[in-house]
């Protein structure tokens, strides 16, 4: 053995060990898993912004290109089917909830192993 030899093990063994706590691998997987369960809340946020924006602009084009007509539409046929009675308010509420009821199943059935 060459002196060049003994003098790299003769450091190698001064260096001081460095050992790992018992519970190491087990706090690094939970560090680990809480970063997956973040990230899903993140991408989850982001999906909701989006379904949040995509009803807003598809009600306001939807009104924006057909309000008129669907405001005559429907004063026409509430004031024929109830008479004194108004649906203006509630009818368009209950067609967007249906829409929205559709959405949220398609979403569900893309997206649903995120929500678990």
């Amino acid at each position: 053995m060459t002196e060049k030899d003994k003098g790299i093990k003769k450091t190698l063994q001064q260096q001081p060990t460095y050992r790992l706590s018992s519970n190491f691998t087990y706090r690094m997987m939970l560090r680990i898993e809480e970063e997956a369960r973040l990230k899903e809340k993140r991408m989850e946020l982001r999906m909701r912004i989006a379904l949040i924006l995509t009803v807003i602009a598809a009600i306001g084009c939807i009104g924006w290109l057909y309000g008129k007509t669907m405001l005559n539409a429907l004063r026409t046929s509430t004031s024929h089917l109830l008479g004194h009675i108004s649906l203006d308010f509630y009818l368009p509420i209950a067609g967007a909830l249906v829409l929205l009821f559709f959405f949220n199943r398609w979403l569900r059935k893309k997206y649903g192993h995120l929500l678990t």
